[in-house]
């Protein structure tokens, strides 16, 4: 997908974030160390988003699972910031899908994150 122009700024405040992931495999003191840090993330997510799902799998897929979030594009980098941060050394792949909350056009910060993106 390349980076097009989107129009002008007529968008939703509300964004909704898909995050696939795949975890490496864990041992169960890994696993058990895992679960207490993604309730401490989930503690210091950016003021604004939410979770609204959390999966544990994610069946026809090459991911582990997937977490759904909810919230202003403005504070996406920061969201994604967090999750680099606290999970690099135990998610070896993942992916993010945004889109907008009802059937708005996205806004101007949308563009600018599609802008610094590499093309897939």
């Amino acid at each position: 997908m390349g980076a097009g122009k989107i129009p002008e700024e007529r968008g939703s405040p509300e964004f909704v974030y898909l995050s696939f992931y795949r975890l490496k495999t864990l041992s169960d003191d890994e696993k058990r160390d895992w679960f207490k840090r993604w309730a401490d993330i989930r503690n210091k997510l950016p003021r604004g988003i939410k979770i609204v799902t959390e999966a544990g799998n994610a069946f026809g897929t090459e991911y582990t699972g997937f977490t759904v979030y909810e919230g202003p594009i403005d504070k996406f980098e920061e969201l994604m910031s967090i999750l680099r941060r606290h999970t690099g050394d135990v998610v070896n792949k993942s992916k993010t899908i945004i889109g907008t909350k009802g059937l708005a056009l996205p806004t101007d910060k949308f563009q600018e994150i599609l802008e610094r993106r590499p093309i897939d």
